[in-house]
């Protein structure tokens, strides 16, 4: 049932988005109190099957129901807006070492959750969290760009030096791998990369310059936290990047974080 009342607030959680779409923003998923450690069962369907929306002319929240089956990736994913849809890519399951490469589609006026790649070893990027994704506009096409993030070390992907770690007894594979999904065709889309290309990376932050240019900064690395940037160009086949460096001196650079 949803929640309306005029003093309700979300309760407390990590590892969730909020996106603004309009006038409203968007919270949902996330490791919040209660949330089943279990890859699925029809508690934690029935937790994840509501979306948070704040009214930003009114600071007020409400919880309402959504339709159709949410992610399962519910920690750790990565979100962002095209239009009235909100799309969400992989994340962490909440059990073991579950990791997932599905992207879903939400609309905020239907809300209504759409599978438009499920989670499997055979396409795209690979199963990981704490990733990031933006969208951007190309020759008048929408595209969703997918950088780095971390998984298992046993899916396929190729293993880079300094890239692994363990947390919690499990292995783990840091990836510094960019993907496209063309929204138009449905296809996930391995772009040539040009120029500093980041480190393998996860937990940092990817922010759109323009519809075709976005910065990243921070983040976990093999060597600790970074307080890297560097600025990405894309077309519909490329990225180029360009890493800016701490210039020394009086200049005020951010320490590293993740």
């Amino acid at each position: 049932m949803a929640a309306k009342a005029p003093d309700y607030q979300p309760v407390k959680r990590s590892g969730h988005s909020t996106v603004r779409v309009g006038d409203y923003l968007y919270m949902w998923g996330g490791d919040q109190p209660g949330l089943p450690t279990v890859h699925n069962n029809e508690e934690k369907k029935s937790m994840c099957s509501v979306m948070e929306v704040c009214d930003l002319r009114t600071g007020r929240w409400e919880q309402k129901p959504t339709t159709g089956n949410p992610p399962l990736g519910v920690s750790g994913y990565a979100a962002a807006a095209i239009g009235r849809n909100i799309f969400y890519f992989g994340g962490y399951c909440n059990h073991y070492d579950c990791r997932h490469n599905s992207l879903y589609s939400f609309n905020v006026d239907t809300f209504n959750w759409k599978e438009l790649s499920p989670t499997t070893s055979h396409h795209g990027p690979m199963m990981k969290s704490f990733c990031d994704m933006i969208a951007t506009k190309v020759k008048n096409e929408d595209y969703l760009i997918v950088i780095g993030g971390s998984g298992p070390s046993s899916n396929n992907t190729p293993k880079q030096p300094g890239a692994q770690y363990s947390s919690e007894g499990y292995s783990w594979q840091r990836c510094n791998e960019i993907h496209f999904y063309k929204l138009s065709t449905g296809q996930w889309i391995s772009p040539t990369v040009t120029g500093d290309r980041p480190p393998p990376i996860n937990i940092f932050t990817l922010t759109s310059i323009n519809n075709s240019s976005a910065i990243l900064f921070g983040g976990d690395t093999a060597n600790g936290e970074s307080n890297n940037v560097y600025i990405l160009n894309f077309t519909d086949t490329s990225v180029n990047c360009s890493k800016l460096s701490n210039p020394g001196g009086s200049v005020q650079w951010p320490k590293g974080r993740c």
